[in-house]
């Protein structure tokens, strides 16, 4: 955990980084008209009696997980496609508080940003553990100045569901599995890429437990054998056995998604319904087949090159290929530099989304990558000059990235 003089220097990157975005939404206006192309932007948010800069924060997903909060699943199209955590916990606020609905956009916005100042504190704490505080501290810089960080303090899910994933890996670094399997389940009923951290777990838990010095001996004086697969048989036998309520934790990791797909089946007669009502978003993601990482490609490259290059929405186009392909390559380079176990879920994390057949959404799905802020780190700290040439372009196409979602454009 931060010392109490780093807790104070998270404190103050995080006030000021809100202050910042809060003036960058303020100022939007000035440079860009409002342009909003979502559904019930004209009903919902001005509800509020707020400054459109900030009712702005609830753009696009989040008049959606406000309509959650308001009406439920029952009755209104589409929002089943929106995991249930972060509405219950905004609707159990106001219950709990006995707050008026009409506030629940600035509940649903405390929450978000409490979430995040709480991601800077499991952050910091889980990469000072496995590297140390200056990696820590150049990483998170990073993942602020990110092209699209301004969603996690946004009425999305980033802040929340990165936060668990930090906290259940950091209680699997400390091998408390109770909690570990307690935030994977939290996990899994925020986002549906959220059961690919039970996985990750059992991987956490089998590199902690495998003597694999013993194995890779064994393995030298019996090469490929018979007698070599059973002693390998005999060792996963015993750790199962060792370890059977460690994977009894872990495994309860996925009731968060299972009883969400218990509710769907008995209120829709579909579990999967989640999925299936995704193509209503108009957005070109497939759900009648799983489409491959070449074909995305493919048809990301056709896209820069058939569509017109003097809008905005080509703007969009170009970092999400940029998202889709070079972040890969970064993904790639950090296996040597990050856990097994957080490399797995970060790969699952990339590819699920892009099973769809498209980028959508990729650039602001990478900020739940966070092996590759690591590497990123990792890569900058040992040179100064290319440090500031990525955070001097990083943090310019933030500033632009902000004012387009505050003023209703598209941006991932």
């Amino acid at each position: 955990m931060p010392t109490l003089q780093e807790l104070k220097r998270l404190v103050f990157l995080f006030v000021g980084w809100r202050v910042f975005l809060f003036l960058l939404g303020f100022l939007a206006p000035i440079f860009l008209s409002y342009e909003p192309s979502f559904p019930y932007f004209d009903k919902l948010l001005p509800f509020f009696s707020t400054p459109q800069w900030f009712f702005s924060w609830a753009n696009f997903d989040g008049v959606h997980y406000l309509t959650i909060a308001d009406k439920g699943y029952i009755g209104t199209a589409s929002v089943q496609a929106f995991f249930p955590l972060l509405p219950f916990v905004i609707l159990h606020s106001l219950k709990s508080m006995m707050i008026p609905h009409y506030n629940a956009l600035i509940v649903g916005l405390l929450i978000t940003n409490v979430s995040t100042f709480a991601l800077f504190v499991s952050w910091f704490s889980l990469v000072k553990l496995l590297r140390s505080a200056r990696i820590a501290w150049l990483s998170l810089v990073l993942l602020v100045i990110f092209p699209t960080s301004f969603f996690l303090v946004a009425l999305y899910t980033e802040s929340l569901f990165l936060f668990l994933i930090l906290m259940s890996f950091y209680c699997a670094e400390k091998r408390r599995w109770f909690w570990a399997g307690f935030f994977a389940l939290l996990v899994s009923s925020t986002r549906i890429v959220g059961i690919f951290i039970v996985p990750a777990l059992i991987i956490e838990l089998f590199c902690q437990e495998f003597d694999f010095t013993k194995c890779l001996k064994h393995w030298q004086k019996k090469k490929i054998s018979m007698e070599f697969f059973g002693y390998m048989s005999a060792e996963m036998v015993f750790l199962l056995k060792k370890n059977w309520l460690k994977l009894l934790w872990i495994a309860c990791g996925s009731l968060g998604i299972i009883f969400y797909m218990v509710f769907l089946m008995i209120k829709f007669q579909d579990p999967f319904y989640f999925a299936h009502v995704q193509s209503s978003f108009g957005a070109g993601r497939s759900t009648s087949a799983l489409i491959s990482y070449p074909q995305v490609l493919y048809r990301s490259i056709h896209i820069l090159l058939t569509a017109r290059p003097f809008d905005l929405r080509y703007w969009t186009y170009v970092q999400e290929f940029l998202a889709g392909t070079v972040a890969l390559v970064g993904l790639y380079f950090s296996r040597r530099y990050v856990r097994l176990s957080h490399y797995s879920f970060a790969l699952a994390a990339f590819f699920i989304p892009t099973l769809t057949g498209t980028f959508l959404s990729m650039p602001r799905f990478l900020l739940v990558c966070f092996p590759l802020f690591i590497f990123l780190a990792e890569i900058l700290h040992k040179r100064p000059k290319l440090a500031i040439v990525w955070i001097v372009l990083s943090t310019a196409v933030f500033i632009f990235n902000t004012m387009l979602f505050i003023q209703g454009y598209w941006v991932s």
